[in-house]
């Protein structure tokens, strides 16, 4: 028998090793008690407190390092209170740390406390799309705050960080799985010309993050074109992931030339499943462009040579790009703009592509699958609909109160360039459908800064509303929101002050507030990444949104000088264009059926693939629109309707309107019209249904003012309404001229 197997040994093995352990642990306390005691010498030396395990040191010893640091005056290094804040103790006061730390140590302090519960959810929202935030630090916050309180706030923070660190997904996997379950579910198929399996995990997580619950079903190896070709009706979303190798693998034996056809080739089949996908398919494709490659194909010729790698991924993305303009139900996530933080290197695990032909390494497919997801939620929310920003050191460097208009910085030099660059990103966001609102802190004449600073970009009339004077700006951005008449929801408040943001965060939880970068020269290229400001698509009512709600303040102040809304009415002169569907108006109508909340009787989302498709065939649907215009301009197309036909039955599946026209009596107009064009294709009996929302209550008996009777709805959410045309009287209004178009 060996020493290692006698059973005296075997017995003693335990004791003896506890007994060691104890007294490995007591040495290793008394030496950092030592530690302590001289820790202003290793602080300077950055000696032994480096390697303590701080999260086994008593709040106490913490606390006594800290005030042997301070009576020595030796100020505490930057890594040292960061491993004291990220082990959960809290630091002294008055210690310069990090942004991201300071809510970490308030963290740590509601953790020990339990005090300040809102204010930490305030903070803690903040957090949420910032991708700036060190992952272990984001880690060490959500784990402490969902084992402390787990807050709505807390699970969306471990949520939209769990790509970043494996902590982070394992609390999601162990504790928010039931959050996860209770989220509104899309349906979705995945497919792709490579191994899709290891995508659906990291698609499912950044879905979650995003607010759904994704319900992925995956094709075939190999199937990717036949599912485009002939898609089925039961997914709410296909995605297809492309990548270069699985879509056109290529044989170097063969000439360049032959490189080109078998490209062409290639390129020829997914145009067409693409197209045959965007006639024959009513839910959305998310498809992205193939990223960037690593190492070329024929060098520095790689751009224009036969046998260029890049020529081949440019090639394939045009085309990509000109079959989704054209379509109705495609939409294209650009990869290398989702891949934009990860080297090009790192796109590729090639261990997994030669192990089972998977094409993107894990950290490459965590990227897309937030891109996808970002995608996703754009379609089915958009984007938002106010920019509110800030004057003092946000659209101009300095204090216009305490500077005067000469000392603002913003012009062609640093940091004044920057503050100008910022100004420009703003009215791109106005050209793209935006509206803008000055909140700001100051006295009302702070406006005419616009005007008489010689290198302001924006003017005075470049915004839609403003709240300058000296009120709390979450008051401020509630007025403003009541005069544009859209919801908290829509808002992104941009404010270089801290203090600010957690206020606004705080009392106006449904504003989006992101953490701005302190830095002026991040700021611009940090608008332009914030994905709740991208467009899906841009219609020519984006470009004119500004000039609409011109209007409708011009209009507002007449509204105001007449002497009864019967006056008012009259004053407007009012004329309403309703005409059907066409291509060129399609975005148009579905952009309205994504963004439009108050009068809206069913809130349905529909696509425009779900909208044309009911337009499609004049037998069995009717889709109308209305284009409205006043003494003071054109307000753009603001209402349509989606009438589903079955015989003398028909279904009002949708009817919306634009909150810049409420209250002039032209929804009574438009439906006086719908009903009309629903009579002469012979319907004598529309149902409609009220399906009520947080917001649109406003119409709750829109249907029975216009002489719908309110019916048995069986097991439909909400109200069902009838109106038998034979014999009835059509709504309409004395105020406004119908004009038809066909």
């Amino acid at each position: 028998m060996s020493s290692l197997s006698h059973p005296s040994l075997q017995h003693r093995e335990p004791a003896a090793s506890g007994r060691n352990e104890r007294d490995a642990g007591g040495a290793l306390g008394k030496l950092i008690d030592m530690a302590i005691e001289v820790a202003p010498e290793c602080a300077r030396r950055r000696a032994i407190l480096p390697a303590v395990d701080w999260s086994a040191v008593p709040p106490d010893k913490v606390a006594i390092m800290f005030d042997t640091l301070e009576q020595a005056g030796v100020p505490c290094p930057g890594w040292l209170a960061r491993s004291v804040l990220m082990a959960g103790h809290v630091a002294t006061e008055g210690l310069e740390l990090t942004p991201h730390l300071r809510v970490l140590q308030r963290v740590n302090r509601f953790a020990r406390d339990g005090d300040g519960g809102a204010e930490i959810d305030a903070l803690v929202a903040g957090l949420i799309e910032d991708d700036t935030i060190e992952a272990d630090v984001v880690a060490a916050i959500a784990r402490r705050l969902l084992e402390s309180r787990p807050s709505d706030a807390a699970r969306k923070l471990a949520l939209a960080h769990a790509h970043r660190t494996h902590d982070l997904q394992r609390i999601v996997a162990t504790h928010l799985q039931d959050c996860v379950r209770e989220l509104p579910t899309a349906h979705l198929r995945l497919t792709g010309f490579s191994t899709t399996q290891l995508f659906a995990g990291p698609l499912a997580l950044a879905f979650a993050a995003a607010g759904w619950q994704a319900d992925v079903s995956q094709s075939e190896y190999g199937t990717a074109l036949a599912e485009l070709s002939n898609p089925a009706e039961e997914h709410d979303a296909v995605i297809l992931v492309l990548d270069l190798a699985g879509f056109a693998p290529l044989d170097w034996r063969n000439p360049p030339d032959e490189h080109v056809q078998r490209w062409s080739e290639r390129l020829q089949f997914l145009g067409s499943a693409l197209t045959a996908f965007s006639e024959r398919a009513k839910a959305p494709l998310l498809i992205n462009t193939i990223p960037c490659a690593s190492a070329p194909g024929a060098g520095l010729l790689d751009g224009w040579h036969a046998a260029g790698v890049r020529r081949a991924i440019e090639e394939i993305n045009r085309r990509i790009l000109e079959v989704a303009a054209a379509s109705a139900n495609i939409l294209v996530v650009d990869a290398d703009v989702a891949l934009a933080d990860l080297p090009v290197a790192r796109h590729v695990d090639h261990k997994l592509w030669y192990y089972g032909r998977i094409a993107y390494s894990a950290d490459a497919a965590r990227a897309l699958a937030r891109a996808f997801a970002h995608a996703w939620q754009l379609l089915r929310r958009g984007p938002i609909k106010v920019l509110a920003v800030d004057f003092d050191n946000t659209l101009w460097g300095g204090v216009y109160g305490d500077d005067g208009v000469e000392q603002l910085q913003c012009g062609h030099d640093f940091p004044g360039n920057a503050f100008r660059d910022l100004q420009q990103e703003c009215l791109r966001l106005r050209n793209q459908g935006i509206l803008l609102a000055a909140l700001s802190k100051n006295n009302e004449d702070a406006m005419t800064v616009f005007e008489r600073h010689p290198d302001m970009v924006l003017r005075t009339t470049d915004f839609a509303a403003k709240a300058v004077n000296w009120s709390p700006k979450p008051q401020n951005i509630r007025e403003v929101a009541a005069e544009l008449n859209v919801g908290l929801d829509s808002f992104l408040f941009l404010d270089d002050s801290p203090q600010e943001r957690d206020a606004m965060r705080r009392a106006c939880p449904e504003v989006r507030v992101p953490e701005m970068p302190s830095d002026p020269a991040e700021r611009p290229h940090w608008l332009r990444r914030q994905v709740a400001t991208w467009p899906v698509r841009l219609t020519g009512e984006d470009s004119a949104r500004h000039s609409y709600y011109a209007a409708a303040r011009s209009a507002t102040e007449w509204k105001a000088s007449a002497g009864n809304h019967a006056e008012f009415l009259r004053g407007l002169e009012q004329k309403l264009v309703v005409s059907p569907l066409d291509l060129s108006t399609l975005p148009r109508i579905a952009q309205m059926h994504q963004r439009t909340n108050q009068f809206n009787l069913t809130t349905l989302r529909s696509t425009e693939a779900e909208i044309a498709a009911v337009a499609a065939d004049a037998t069995s649907g009717l889709v109308l629109q209305g284009r409205v215009s006043d003494r003071f301009g054109d307000h753009g197309i603001v209402i349509t309707a989606v009438s589903e036909i079955n015989g003398s039955d028909a279904v009002l599946r949708s009817f919306l309107m634009s909150c810049r026209v409420i209250g002039r009596e032209v929804e009574r107009a438009f439906l006086g019209e719908v009903l009309k064009q629903l009579a002469r294709r012979g319907v004598s009996r529309v149902a409609g249904s009220y399906i009520p929302t947080a917001k649109n209550a406003l119409v709750r008996d829109f249907y029975r003012s216009c002489g719908f009777v309110e019916a048995e709805g069986g097991d439909s959410p909400g109200t069902r309404w009838v109106f038998e045309i034979s014999g009835a009287e059509f709504p309409g209004s004395p105020y406004v001229n119908i004009v038809q178009e066909q």
